[in-house]
Formats: C-alpha cells, sequence, structure tokens
C-alpha cells in the first residue's frame, strides 16, 4: 500500500512539473437565435431568425503534458433574435456576463494540434432590450425574463503554436442553453448560438 501511495504521488508530481499555465485574450463572432415553445408545447424554432453578434474574455489555461487541458474565463457575451410574428416585428438583444469552466483534450502535433473542449458556463444578464415595431422596452426594468443562464458549450479547435510563451487557437462554438429565460413557466424559450473564437495564450511557467 505504501509503495501505491508513493508510485501515484511521483506520477502526480511529474504531470504538475511538466504543466504550463497560461494566461488567455479572446474574441468571438457569432450567430444566436431562440430555441423557443409555447404555452400550446409548439416549437417556433423557425420563426426565430440569428443576429450576428460577440463576446469576448480574459482566462486561465493549464495544460497537463497527458494532454488534458482545463480552462477557466471569465467573458461578456451577447445574445438575442429577431422574430416576425402576427404582422409584428419583434428582436431582443442581451448582454451577459459569464463565468465558464472547461475540460478538454489535445492532441499535441509539433506546432499545430487540434482539441476538443466542453465547457459549462453560467450567465448573468447585465442588459436587455425588447424591440417591437420599432418600439424599445428594458428587459431588466420590466423583469420579463429571468437574468440568470446556464448551459454548455462545445468547442473543437486547434491550438498554433506561435512562440516558445505563445500560442493561437482557432475554435469552433456550438452554445446550448439549459435554462428556461421564461418567467412563465407555460413557455419555454433558450439561448443557442454558433461562433467562431479567435484567441491568444501567453505561457506564465517558468
Amino acid at each position: 500500500m505504501k509503495n501505491i501511495i508513493i508510485l501515484i504521488c511521483f506520477f502526480g508530481v511529474q504531470l504538475v512539473s511538466t504543466a504550463q499555465s497560461s494566461i488567455t485574450i479572446e474574441a468571438a463572432q457569432l450567430i444566436t437565435k431562440f430555441k423557443f415553445k409555447d404555452s400550446d408545447k409548439i416549437k417556433l424554432n423557425k420563426e426565430y431568425t440569428g443576429i450576428f453578434t460577440n463576446s469576448y474574455g480574459v482566462g486561465y489555461r493549464y495544460d497537463l503534458n497527458n494532454g488534458l487541458l482545463f480552462r477557466l474565463g471569465l467573458s461578456m457575451r451577447n445574445g438575442g433574435a429577431n422574430l416576425n410574428y402576427d404582422d409584428s416585428e419583434y428582436s431582443w438583444r442581451l448582454k451577459y456576463f459569464e463565468p465558464k469552466l472547461g475540460i478538454g483534450y489535445l492532441y499535441k502535433i509539433n506546432k499545430i494540434s487540434p482539441y476538443l473542449m466542453v465547457f459549462g458556463y453560467f450567465g448573468y444578464l447585465v442588459q436587455g432590450s425588447q424591440i417591437l415595431n420599432n418600439e424599445h422596452f428594458n428587459i431588466i426594468e420590466s423583469e420579463q425574463l429571468k437574468r440568470s443562464d446556464f448551459g454548455l458549450n462545445f468547442s473543437p479547435g486547434v491550438d498554433i503554436v506561435l512562440h516558445d510563451r505563445i500560442s493561437t487557437n482557432i475554435e469552433f462554438n456550438y452554445l446550448l442553453g439549459l435554462s428556461n429565460l421564461e418567467k412563465d413557466t407555460d413557455q419555454k424559450s433558450s439561448n443557442t448560438a454558433l461562433g467562431l473564437t479567435l484567441g491568444l495564450s501567453f505561457s506564465i511557467s517558468k
């Protein structure tokens, strides 16, 4: 038993000693929309059209020598959608403050390495508006939607080493909101988005 504990500690030290810590910055171009189901359980997803918007953030990245990859981030993410329904034009514009935590695997191939990340996120609505036939409404003041949002973000990408301490990454994003944004529990809406992210990582390991 003692030998097993020593062996586990040895490999743990080896993994940590070869790990790399980095500070990250990133910016993304997104196409966002809603998934919606009305009180009659009818899906109106096709009636919503996406909007082009963005997100940006900073974070921390931790790479283990065995390919495991951990990322922690803070970002501002914009969301929303457009809807034409019953001769009326609706538009929503939402801004979330969003902590996220992800785990993934990076397959190292010289200076260009593919990877896959899965993030869990929690968003808090800091700004929101609804436009109905050119009339603006403040969503936060009217308490029209819940201010919290959570879900998953699936992100396959490619990491490219630029320097011993600098790398860039390009990744595809699929955001899947898991929480109901509606305060009316008879209806259900959730965020969804597709995106492309460009990031930079700066190693802080000795």
